[in-house]
């Protein structure tokens, strides 16, 4: 099996339906601000809600930029418009989801369809054995997206949260190789 790490390196853009995924520059800043300054979307997410611009780019050039082989931009096909990130962290067998999506294109089925498309490569170009993610209890819109791919909520966790400054209950899912090629069949 070829390396998973050159797998994620030669993935740097590839699309679904709807989507194109691609790395994240700095030139993204106008469209993540917009949706990392809404204080609904930053809501339930671990980083804080973006005060200024300049708070965009800086998290582009320290967190997505040398993170380049796990997080994507998620782009809308129809309107050119980044509208979103979604990260697959590796350790060891496997697999963590990560996303968030500006408010203005919730409900369209965009990030069930994004997180598709890494489920299946995780387990099927990655080895991964299991894909796990979390989400605020009191955020069950994330849950419903985990549902779709087929993850099930196996139960809840405290996760501490930086920018609250405390520990939140979060709804933990998972989704193992076994359960996925079942679900193939």
């Amino acid at each position: 099996m070829k390396d998973k790490q050159v797998i994620l390196a030669e993935l740097q853009v590839f699309e679904t339906e709807r989507l194109v995924f691609r790395k994240i520059e700095l030139s993204d800043k106008e469209d993540m601000f917009e949706y990392a300054s809404d204080p609904e979307v930053v809501r339930y997410v671990a980083f804080p809600e973006h005060k200024s611009l300049e708070m965009t780019e800086e998290s582009i050039v320290n967190y997505f930029i040398p993170n380049r082989l796990i997080c994507w931009g998620v782009v809308d096909k129809q309107s050119g418009k980044m509208v979103g990130t979604i990260d697959l962290r590796l350790e060891g067998d496997q697999a963590i989801f990560g996303w968030v999506l500006n408010r203005k294109f919730w409900g369209r089925g965009l990030m069930p369809e994004a997180a598709a498309y890494l489920r299946d490569l995780a387990f099927n170009q990655l080895e991964v054995q299991v894909i796990t993610a979390e989400h605020d209890a009191e955020n069950p819109k994330s849950g419903r997206v985990m549902e779709k791919i087929g993850m099930r909520k196996i139960g809840q966790v405290y996760t501490y949260i930086a920018k609250e400054k405390r520990s939140v209950l979060c709804d933990y899912w998972a989704l193992t190789k076994a359960e996925y090629q079942a679900l193939r069949k």
